[in-house]
């Protein structure tokens, strides 16, 4: 089904670059391929998309970790409005690798620090460990693995460059017990200058009665991977994805 993307103009990555979007809104939504269909063609029309090397289709691997007891899924699911995501990140086309901590500062701002790695990041080091404490409030205990999460991400700039999208799909989740993939939903968020009052895409969104949903991969992985956590705060997501 992707093969619109094959006509469209494309933008480099130093181009992309260039649309900072330091102070920005961002929001999601998750579709169904109905939905999905519904706006490629105003993406097709308005947008230019991300080409590397001949590849516009990018996999990306993460490894998120946590605590035992799961501390930063349940500072999510208890609504915490500090906490944070750590992961290792992978970009599989270029090879290269980020440790990233991606905190929640208040309802409107995640801040994201990164720092270039040798290869995936499976382990968290005495350093590592120092950085993401001196982010949190809380006493964070060993941090391991908690999940491998694998995808695949289109993503396109507005002809404006204003506003970035990007399209996730082919979501895959694995721990030492088991794996699960799904391919039945989409994955959009929309990264849109505070400046930019207008956008066409959020506009098609609306016009076809697509409304915003906050998705974490991480979270979505831990509740598909184990049976046993809470997950009462998670339950109107898990309803709409069940729905699509």
């Amino acid at each position: 089904m992707w093969h619109p993307i094959d006509s469209m103009d494309t933008v480099s990555l130093a181009e992309l670059d260039q649309v900072a979007l330091q102070n920005r809104i961002d929001n999601k939504y998750v579709l169904n391929a109905k939905q999905l269909e519904l706006i490629l063609p105003i993406i097709q029309n308005h947008y230019k998309v991300l080409e590397i090397d001949n590849n516009k289709i990018f996999t990306y691997e993460n490894n998120y970790f946590d605590t035992n007891d799961l501390q930063f899924y349940y500072d999510h699911h208890n609504g915490y409005s500090n906490r944070l995501k750590v992961r290792g990140r992978k970009y599989k086309e270029s090879g290269t690798s980020f440790f990233e901590i991606k905190r929640k500062e208040n309802i409107d701002r995640t801040a994201k620090t990164r720092e270039c790695t040798t290869d995936l990041l499976s382990e968290i080091d005495a350093a590592k460990k120092e950085c993401i404490q001196s982010y949190s409030r809380k006493k964070i205990a060993d941090l391991k693995v908690i999940l491998h999460n694998t995808f695949n991400r289109i993503t396109f700039v507005n002809n404006e460059q204003t506003e970035r999208i990007t399209l996730d799909f082919n979501i895959q989740f694995s721990d030492e017990n088991q794996q699960k993939s799904f391919s039945n939903f989409f994955v959009l968020e929309i990264k849109q200058s505070k400046s930019n009052s207008r956008s066409i895409i959020i506009d098609a969104l609306k016009k076809n009665n697509i409304r915003e949903q906050s998705f974490s991969k991480y979270i979505f992985g831990v509740i598909a991977l184990k049976e046993t956590v809470r997950k009462n705060n998670f339950l109107p997501l898990l309803k709409k994805i069940n729905n699509l």
